[in-house]
């Protein structure tokens, strides 16, 4: 493998530090504003680093690019065949689709199921409404795309076309979305389609 120039490596850290904290890769605007670099600039040294074998390009997606490498040059993964790389949307405005690309925030790494392949992708969460559920704003949620679920499952509930987090709750006269927040009141009255179910939580403490 090609060693990194001294500016390349600079880049490769602050890409590596950037996605160890936030679990999703930094934009080319990030770099071009902690480097005060021009857009041209950060692609040549995105192009470099993908030819190095530390990066692995995805064409035609925003932060279409993930680690292979760390800065000493390893492996992040013993095998990425063990591991798939699923799309992190960030907060959905109303009217837009949510897994339309241009609301792709990054990529994340899930370890392959064993008992299948599944369609996953994960969603960062705006607000406290589940904080009681332990999942607090700023969290990321792994979620596997369905369109059911059993009652006291933790969904991704489409609500007036935003994306939200919720507990599903089955009545017997109708299925509503409940909070985990005594701040916030169940949604009852309100029409909604189930997207996926939460199955795993992750989180980047932030430490004083």
């Amino acid at each position: 493998m090609e060693k990194l120039t001294k500016k390349q490596k600079r880049v490769f850290e602050f890409i590596e530090k950037y996605t160890k904290n936030n679990s999703y890769p930094p934009t080319f605007k990030d770099i071009c504003v902690k480097y005060d670099y021009s857009i041209g600039t950060v692609q040549d040294y995105i192009v470099a680093l993908v030819k190095k074998g530390y990066l692995e390009k995805k064409k035609d997606l925003a932060r279409g690019f993930k680690l292979v490498k760390k800065s000493d040059g390893t492996n992040i993964f013993k095998s990425n065949k063990d591991y798939e790389i699923i799309p992190l949307y960030g907060n959905v405005a109303a009217g837009e689709p949510i897994f339309a690309n241009d609301n792709i925030q990054g990529y994340i790494s899930m370890e392959k199921n064993k008992r299948g392949h599944h369609i996953h992708f994960a969603l960062k969460v705006k607000g406290d409404s589940m904080r009681d559920s332990g999942i607090y704003d700023g969290d990321i949620v792994v979620v596997k795309k369905q369109d059911s679920a059993n009652d006291g499952d933790i969904i991704i509930a489409l609500l007036d076309d935003e994306a939200t987090v919720k507990t599903l709750r089955n009545s017997k006269i109708k299925a509503y979305l409940e909070a985990s927040n005594s701040r916030y009141k169940s949604i009852v009255n309100k029409p909604f389609t189930i997207i996926g179910k939460v199955i795993e939580l992750r989180r980047q403490y932030q430490l004083m």
